[in-house]
């Protein structure tokens, strides 16, 4: 195990910090402040099922993901089955549930620093391995999120018909068929994230479809024929601090974190499209979502991470002299797709600046 030494942090010898360490990034979390939230009680299982009831007539999808079958969502309505006739009591009707159940996993961070490291050094390093561990956990959060999203079964291709064909850019004509898809679905548009703040819950946000992307992307989706900046938008309020913008039925939300498919699409010969050290067009995900597409749980509630600070001054048998101390935290958590015909992947290229 890895132990952060005395020796191993660059000490400023003569200079006494008058300053703290460099600000750490702050955890860059947009997905998750979407998406359906249920919290796990504990003691309890480790295993969540998520129940709703299915549109009149909506027929369940053959195929399973993640041990649970996918509805397609769409009602099979034939009005002239609803006539009554005079004094004959119509047939009852009856509902239908689906299940999809999800799997908590444990994740943690941990640091270990030795007690020369804590005595000596003129800075506090275990308080900014405090920092750093919900940072890092919060983003192996994000990280379990996006695993989950970008696997969806719906895509579109910016061009062509699969991956390693890709050599474009996002376009209007990608995005408004992902409107098409999830229109046709009934998918709903986004109108809560969950509220900032300790307490579980959720606030209400205008409504529209929600498009993720990377960083990269942004200056081609604000090239985007009828985009309009978050600062442009009056009386809209933002969905969230990352929000770039929004075009037709979609509001756009970026982080560095959505990385792409590295070298997977088509060569990139004159396309301008952008490539990493290779070849091959790197192939960005733009992962579009509408109301309770997918959903997240974690034991105790959204917030449920369980820190462990251990001084060095704490002796037990595995520390008998106080020489070390460790740092860190732990959290159940799980995400889960409820209805991939509810959310889509756009795959594009993207322009190289």
């Amino acid at each position: 195990m890895a132990i952060q030494n005395y020796g191993t942090v660059a000490s400023r010898n003569l200079i006494r910090a008058a300053q703290g360490m460099l600000e750490h990034a702050q955890p860059i979390t947009v997905l998750g402040d979407f998406g359906t939230q249920r919290e796990m009680p504990q003691n309890s299982t480790d295993t969540l099922v998520f129940r709703r009831t299915l549109p009149f007539g909506a027929t369940t999808v053959g195929t399973t993901i993640e041990n649970s079958s996918r509805y397609v969502g769409t009602p099979d309505i034939t009005a002239s089955n609803f006539v009554l006739a005079e004094g004959v009591t119509p047939n009852s009707n009856t509902i239908s549930f689906q299940d999809v159940s999800v799997q908590l996993q444990q994740y943690g961070v941990l640091f270990k620093y030795s007690s020369k490291t804590e005595q000596l050094y003129e800075d506090d390093i275990p308080g900014e391995m405090v920092k750093l561990t919900g940072e890092t956990l919060a983003e192996v959060m994000e990280l379990v999120r996006y695993g989950v999203l970008k696997a969806g079964s719906t895509v579109i291709y910016a061009n062509g018909s699969s991956r390693s064909a890709i050599s474009t850019a996002i376009s209007l004509n990608a995005i408004r068929k992902a409107a098409r898809t999830l229109e046709s679905n009934r998918a709903r548009r986004v109108t809560s994230r969950l509220a900032p703040g300790v307490n579980f819950g959720t606030r209400a946000v205008q409504p529209a479809y929600v498009v993720f992307c990377h960083t990269d992307a942004v200056s081609d989706v604000r090239n985007l024929p009828g985009f309009t900046r978050v600062e442009e938008y009056g009386s809209f309020k933002p969905i969230h601090d990352r929000e770039i913008g929004a075009c037709e039925d979609f509001r756009f939300v970026s982080s560095p974190l959505l990385k792409s498919f590295l070298a997977a699409g088509a060569a990139v010969g004159s396309s301008g499209m952008l490539s990493v050290g290779a070849a091959n067009v790197d192939v960005y995900p733009f992962i579009v979502i509408g109301e309770d597409a997918w959903g997240q749980v974690a034991l105790k509630g959204m917030s449920a991470i369980k820190p462990v600070v251990l001084k060095a001054s704490q002796t037990n048998h595995a520390n008998p002299l106080g020489q070390f101390g460790y740092v860190g935290a732990s959290t159940w958590f799980a995400t889960v797709r409820l209805n991939d015909a509810w959310m889509a992947r756009i795959e594009a290229g993207v322009t190289a600046l």
